[in-house]
C-alpha cells in the first residue's frame, strides 16, 4: 500500500508543471471524476492523495529543479494528510480540501 502512495508522489512530481493559474478545487475535482470513478483500481483514498499531490505541484509555480523547495513539500505533506480525508465517493468536497490546501498554504510560509 505505501509503495503505491509512494509511486503516485513521485509521478506526480516528475510529471510536467504548467505555469497557468488554476483553482486546486477544479483541478480536484476534475482529477478526483477520472481516477475514482467506480471502475478504477484505486481507492478513493488513493485518488485523493493523487489528486491533491498532482493539483498542487499544477498550481504551484514550477520548481527550480537545483534546490529543494521546502514550502512546496511542507504544503505536499500538510495537504495529503490533512486534507484528502472529507472525500469520498458521493461527495470529492473540493471546495473543503482547497481551503485545507490554502490553510497549509499558510502554515507552510510561517515555517
Amino acid at each position: 500500500m505505501r509503495s503505491v502512495v509512494l509511486i503516485c508522489f513521485i509521478l506526480s512530481l516528475v510529471a510536467g508543471k504548467s505555469t497557468a493559474v488554476i483553482e486546486v478545487s477544479k483541478c480536484y475535482l476534475n482529477c478526483m471524476a477520472v481516477c475514482a470513478v467506480p471502475s478504477s483500481l484505486l481507492t478513493v483514498g488513493l485518488c485523493a492523495l493523487k489528486c491533491t499531490a498532482d493539483c498542487i505541484a499544477i498550481a504551484s509555480s514550477p520548481m527550480n529543479l537545483n534546490r529543494v523547495d521546502t514550502r512546496y513539500f511542507c504544503k505536499l505533506g500538510c495537504a495529503t494528510s490533512c486534507c484528502t480525508k472529507s472525500s469520498t465517493k458521493k461527495d470529492f468536497a473540493e471546495k473543503k480540501v482547497e481551503s485545507c490546501v490554502n490553510t497549509c498554504d499558510q502554515i507552510c510560509m510561517k515555517a
